[in-house]
């Protein structure tokens, strides 16, 4: 039901007259898929599934505007409130001088790191499933706070983050196992982690702030970036949710040459959690390298993971075909071999869009 009400939501703005207000504008898809293979990690879902992703946003003017991702699914994923909620929703603020610019976001949403998942809503032109560390990223990191990143001379960034929530970031890889997924979880939203214990980017549970900085060289052909997350979970039970500490690194980097793209990341660190004043913690590490063909009216990519919990390290090799026909509907197929498991899906997405 959810899916059906976004959908005609989505519908009903598709089919909008452009003489709305002008500071309004929506875009989103809907897609159907089927997918064979195990449900087990490193692989998230099988059988039929369906989800409508809508962002809606307001820009009155250059200097500021709020943006708003909202997603339903068919399926929870064995998670509490988890088929339709919102992903993001968040202020921004731009001040502009010269060929320098202050931005500020203020809300909840994704952190700009990601090489890999570059379209609106979070979502990736390459493959049908993020790597596994963007996977990650977009389950149990989504930071609920003030943003603030200046640009010079368009071409270097320094960002930083003050947040709340994310207490559980760690959770996941730690105990349920690294998955290669587009699973985003939603505010309010508790994922499974273990039989026992739940995930939740929203949750503030030890009355931590936790806090990430970034530095970015971008010229018009590529992007190198560092960024460096520190949760400062207490690490403690709180109920059904348990709380790591996690810091954690990633450094990334992408090339664009004509049709051609490359992009590759590696994140690492240590997540811990506490019992009866002990402290276990756990090593884990993810990393990819992808390169992607567009071609006339289809892309081609091919992308390698690599990652590892504490001394268990597994690899895949993921490939992915779209057909983009004149129109709105893209075709998909994705075939990926992981840790001796092997998945295929089939996708139909519909984009939607309308300024």
């Amino acid at each position: 039901m959810a899916v059906l009400a976004l959908l005609a939501l989505a519908s009903r703005l598709d089919a909008a007259p452009d003489s709305a207000s002008d500071a309004f504008s929506w875009s989103g898809f809907a897609l159907a898929r089927g997918t064979s293979g195990p449900d087990t990690a490193p692989f998230q879902e099988r059988g039929l599934s369906a989800q409508v992703q809508l962002g809606v946003d307001w820009r009155p003017s250059v200097f500021f505007g709020t943006h708003v991702h909202l997603l339903a699914r068919d399926d929870d994923g064995r998670a509490k409130r988890g088929r339709a909620g919102v992903v993001e929703a968040y202020a921004e603020w731009n001040v502009h001088r010269a060929q320098s610019r202050l931005r500020i976001l203020g809300g909840a949403f994704f952190l700009p790191s990601s090489r890999e998942n570059i379209d609106e809503l979070w979502a990736t032109p390459y493959t049908i499933t993020s790597s596994a560390l963007n996977t990650w990223l977009g389950e149990e990191l989504r930071p609920i706070g003030v943003d603030a990143a200046y640009t010079w001379r368009r071409s270097l960034t320094i960002g930083g983050t003050v947040f709340r929530g994310n207490d559980t970031f760690g959770g996941l890889p730690a105990d349920r196992g690294w998955v290669l997924g587009d699973r985003w979880t939603v505010l309010g939203e508790h994922v499974p982690a273990d039989a026992e214990y739940y995930t939740s980017v929203s949750a503030e549970t030890d009355h931590r702030l936790g806090w990430s900085a970034r530095a970015r060289w971008n010229n018009d052909h590529a992007n190198v970036q560092l960024t460096r997350i520190d949760n400062r979970g207490d690490a403690l039970e709180h109920g059904e949710l348990l709380n790591w500490e996690t810091p954690f690194t990633i450094a990334g980097a992408d090339y664009t040459l004509g049709d051609w793209n490359f992009a590759g990341e590696y994140g690492w660190g240590t997540t811990t959690v506490e019992f009866s004043q002990l402290r276990f913690p756990s090593t884990i590490d993810a990393g990819y390298v992808l390169v992607s063909r567009r071609f006339a009216s289809s892309r081609a990519s091919l992308r390698a993971d690599d990652f590892r919990v504490r001394t268990v390290r597994t690899r895949a090799i993921t490939a992915a075909w779209f057909w983009m026909p004149p129109g709105k509907v893209r075709l998909g197929v994705e075939a990926t071999v992981a840790g001796g498991k092997r998945r295929a899906m089939a996708e139909v997405r519909y984009r939607f869009s309308a300024h």
